[in-house]
């Protein structure tokens, strides 16, 4: 079968699949054509894959040691390329997510935390830590990214421009270390001279200030985007002009982007986009020209999973717009109307004991279509557990167990426990919201009375889609 694209050759490492990303169009703005470059599809999820490509190849024979000064983005970049042949140290922020953390752990990467408020010449900065320990740690370096002279970042400017095919109007960048945007920026108005480059910060970030002064005691929960004082690798005169992007907006636009889109950016993007909606809101209609506008989306949902696509930290922090708030609270609680699980109508339970056999068990689910059945004493009808029609089908298989064999000896029982596996109470009292919320993690519950006595009904998400479907608020 002739395919309609060539899929990508094999390469010998993740290193060479680095670049050729896609360019995606996003729904106009104002008549303003918004195309989206996703550096978020390199192999770590952003343009640093690109940085730490060069780095990497031009590390000396000598090298053990890797420790970088890091948001994220870089480390996860650089430990990704190195896996297993140096060690590495990324020092982070404090405010760096677990999400990020943990995927730095697991390729290998030893983990120093830093203050998220110092400044790079603070003894407890990230840079000044990385210096320390490179003169102390043998055929170690230290990889600052706010010192590179290199160029890295030629190749994203040449795909841009053969991508859009030389047109152009303006171009997003989020800047942290300045290091993308001024390089980004020399390259296209070398082709470009007109076009206009615009980068984007977080309320709180100092670039767009007259003197670069630090806001003192604020902090802002975007990742990988704005610094609290002006980088070296940060050109300024090759930015046409700066846009502040608040969390709330940054974080809610990246949703909407995900959920709207398909597209799985993180806050970063969000607020890049956010930065291009204004500009396009901005400007005058026009009768001959369609402006384009390129925004670059360089941050991956998959490194925000216990922030951004977390709804209740969303709401927690604050970082929901009114819309978005609206809609969260809608699917969380408000759509259920205060209904309780007693509103399903659920069907009596049908109940076997722990002597039943597994064939009678299996074939009365068989029968009325149950795929779980629960067990209860005789002797005071007190639910012990239940037995699931998969469950017996696979003993069976597997010959664990024989068809006249009770229940009570491959059933799973309920059993008094602590922590993260403690049995939930499910009663007719339980709102449908929090029977929702224990459907995220389990397939089915048990409707008993609030001292666990007696078990009354058997609740699966289906029965709460018909509830919802009867209202006729899905």
């Amino acid at each position: 079968m002739p395919l309609a694209r060539q899929p990508p050759p094999i390469v010998d490492s993740i290193t060479n699949s680095v670049g050729l990303t896609p360019m995606v169009r996003l729904p106009l703005q104002n008549s303003v054509d918004l195309l989206a470059k996703l550096e978020l599809a390199n192999p770590t999820g952003s343009a640093k894959d690109r940085v730490a490509e060069k780095i990497v190849k031009g590390l000396g024979d000598d090298v053990k040691t890797l420790i970088i000064p890091t948001t994220g983005d870089l480390g996860i970049a650089i430990a990704s390329q190195v896996a297993r042949k140096y060690r590495v140290i990324a020092i982070v922020p404090e405010r760096t997510s677990t999400d990020r953390i943990q995927l730095l752990k697991a390729l290998g990467a030893e983990i120093i935390r830093s203050p998220t408020e110092a400044l790079p010449e603070a003894p407890e900065s990230a840079y000044s830590i990385a210096s320390k320990l490179a003169e102390q740690l043998p055929n170690a370096i230290a990889i600052n990214e706010i010192k590179l002279e290199g160029v890295y970042y030629d190749v994203l400017a040449e795909e841009i421009l053969q991508q859009t095919q030389l047109r152009i109007d303006y171009v997003f960048v989020g800047v942290e270390s300045g290091l993308l945007i001024s390089q980004l920026s020399a390259a296209l108005k070398a082709k470009l001279p007109d076009i206009k480059v615009f980068g984007v910060e977080p309320t709180d970030s100092v670039f767009s200030d007259d003197h670069g002064h630090r806001h003192h005691g604020r902090d802002w929960k975007i990742e990988d985007l704005g610094n609290t004082f002006i980088p070296k690798t940060l050109d300024k005169s090759k930015v046409d002009g700066w846009f502040k992007v608040s969390d709330k907006d940054a974080f809610s636009t990246a949703r909407r982007l995900i959920r709207g889109n398909g597209i799985l950016c993180g806050p970063s993007s969000g607020a890049v986009v956010v930065a291009a909606t204004r500009h396009a809101k901005s400007l005058s209609e026009h009768t001959t020209h369609e402006p384009r506008s390129v925004v670059i989306l360089n941050d991956n949902a998959r490194n925000y999973g216990s922030t951004l696509l977390n709804d209740e930290w969303l709401l927690e922090n604050n970082l929901a717009d009114d819309v978005m708030t609206q809609e969260l609270e809608f699917l969380s609680t408000d759509r259920y109307r205060a209904a309780s699980v007693e509103d399903l109508q659920l069907p009596a339970a049908v109940t076997i004991p722990p002597t039943a056999t597994v064939s009678y068990a299996l074939d009365l689910m068989l029968e009325r279509e149950f795929s779980q059945l629960p067990v209860i004493r005789t002797d005071n009808k007190k639910l012990v557990g239940y037995v699931s029609l998969a469950a017996l089908q696979e003993h069976l298989d597997r010959g664990t167990t024989k068809p006249n064999t009770s229940v009570q000896d491959c059933m799973f029982a309920f059993k008094k426990s602590t922590g993260a596996s403690k049995y939930q109470v499910i009663t007719p009292d339980t709102s449908l919201a929090d029977l929702a919320k224990f459907f995220e993690k389990n397939s089915f519950a048990m409707v008993t009375d609030s001292n666990r006595k007696w078990c009354l009904g058997v609740a699966t998400k289906y029965d709460l889609i018909s509830f919802l479907n009867r209202r006729q608020i899905l």
